[in-house]
């Protein structure tokens, strides 16, 4: 059997080349988000046709839920992973193990909190999340469904981050595409033939990442893992905590701001439009932008491990390549996805609005307002990325915040006032740029700047 303490030097993460190094990670992490993306596309397809435009605007006003539980899936787990791959980079094995133990037990304490307090406070936070009268009900019955799988859905993400720091991400692969499976078949079922209604498309929000929570036995099981979970780790050592939770912050600003974003956008567009106009932001917001997000994040996933792990270890030449490929080759797989949506545009709004042409025809053209510089928006997404995993918190907080909480909000309420409704379309795409901006001139900073690493 081999030691895992004793193969630390040996690690992949700081000897292979970082081109195949970082194209495997980022593969191995795809092949789980392109399960995750053709379960969202079913799930549309199946919501859209199965439920309607009612049933679309539901999960409209859901969607920040799922966005703070995205953001918190990535607070602790980039926070945990990069803190623990720092300290494998130094040596300090043990170190790594109890950031990790430490913050499992702390995340799965704050989110069971969290979910009690939001399925106790249903009604209000329905109301918060821009719910109209027609759809409260099902809006308050989507939620209380959904917050019992929430702290599943959080610990699951945070436990598959480990896993790439541990190089295992093909465990992660597997309960990320198994979870779409099952959670997809559920929805099906559920809505389809039993028609059961929207009871099913919560049960699915429930499981679809909850089940990542499966990949557990691994840190109670596997023998040759660094990271053990014990229960003597309940007694909490906050200095630990504290740093992982830092380093965090910027991935869970970047969502939150998605999850702040949902919210504006939607009390507005129930103020200038209707539950059409909210279908079709669910749509954008919950499918298009969604897929290309976690396109993203999968490519975030192949730089985390190995930014943590070299920055840790001072490998400046491999931090300045792994800079360089990263951030090229996800714009330029971003920018292709964009060009192919602008392109489908409608038959890709159709497949989930089905035969509602108003729906269709105001959705097609948003999404083509909304999508045609997301390749700018999201490079600044994984700069900000690469920041946090090296831990150097304050500007990947900059970077973290601008595009949503910097930019687009406030471009929403400047130009309502010259352009109507349709000025909460025109944010997004000034918002992308400004953000990709203010991000590569920070970056030419960092490139400069890692050659004084000691």
């Amino acid at each position: 059997m081999t030691n895992p303490e004793a193969d630390v030097k040996d690690r992949e993460l700081g000897t292979k080349p970082v081109k195949s190094l970082y194209a495997r990670y980022s593969f191995v992490t795809l092949v789980g988000m392109i399960a995750q993306c053709v379960m969202v596309m079913f799930e549309g397809v199946i919501i859209g046709r199965g439920l309607g435009t009612l049933g679309l605007a539901t999960v409209s006003i859901i969607m920040p839920l799922e966005n703070l539980s995205l953001a918190l899936g990535g607070f602790f787990g980039v926070g945990i992973s990069s803190i623990a791959a720092i300290k494998l980079g130094d040596n300090d094995h043990e170190g790594a193990r109890k950031v990790f133990a430490q913050g499992f037990w702390f995340c799965t304490i704050f989110m069971i909190v969290l979910s009690i307090l939001i399925f106790t406070n249903v009604g209000r936070v329905a109301g918060f999340l821009g719910a109209t009268p027609q759809i409260t009900g099902d809006v308050v019955k989507f939620i209380k469904i959904f917050m019992i799988g929430y702290p599943f859905c959080v610990i699951g993400q945070m436990l598959c981050y480990v896993l790439r720091v541990d190089e295992k991400p093909g465990i992660a692969s597997f309960f990320m595409s198994f979870a779409s499976i099952v959670a997809l078949a559920e929805l099906f079922l559920s809505v389809v033939v039993f028609k059961i209604g929207i009871t099913g498309a919560a049960i699915y929000y429930a499981l679809s990442i909850g089940l990542w929570f499966g990949c557990i036995y691994y840190f109670l099981l596997d023998k040759n893992t660094l990271f053990k979970i014990k229960v003597s780790d309940l007694k909490i050592d906050f200095t630990n905590i504290a740093a992982a939770l830092k380093t965090g912050i910027p991935f869970f600003i970047i969502q939150a701001g998605t999850f702040v974003f949902g919210i504006v956008i939607n009390n507005m567009l129930g103020k200038l439009g209707n539950e059409v106009d909210i279908a079709a932001f669910s749509i954008i917001n919950g499918y298009v932008i969604y897929i290309l997000m976690m396109i993203c994040n999968a490519m975030l996933g192949g730089v985390q491990p190995i930014a943590s792990y070299n920055y840790g270890a001072k490998n400046k030449s491999r931090l300045k390549e792994l800079i360089k490929v990263s951030v090229s080759s996800n714009f330029i797989i971003v920018m292709i996805l964009v060009i192919i949506t602008e392109i489908f545009a409608r038959p890709i709004i159709s497949a989930f609005a089905g035969n509602n042409a108003g729906l269709v025809n105001s959705a097609t053209l948003y999404t083509r307002i909304v999508v045609s510089f997301a390749a700018f928006g999201f490079t600044s997404n994984l700069i900000s990325g690469y920041y946090q995993a090296v831990d150097k918190v304050a500007v990947s907080t900059v970077i973290g915040i601008s595009r949503y909480v910097l930019f687009a909000i406030p471009l929403i309420f400047i130009l309502v006032k010259p352009f109507g409704m349709m000025g909460i379309w025109y944010s997004q795409p000034v918002a992308d740029i400004l953000a990709c901006l203010l991000s590569l001139i920070l970056l030419a900073r960092e490139i400069k700047s890692i050659n004084s690493l000691g």
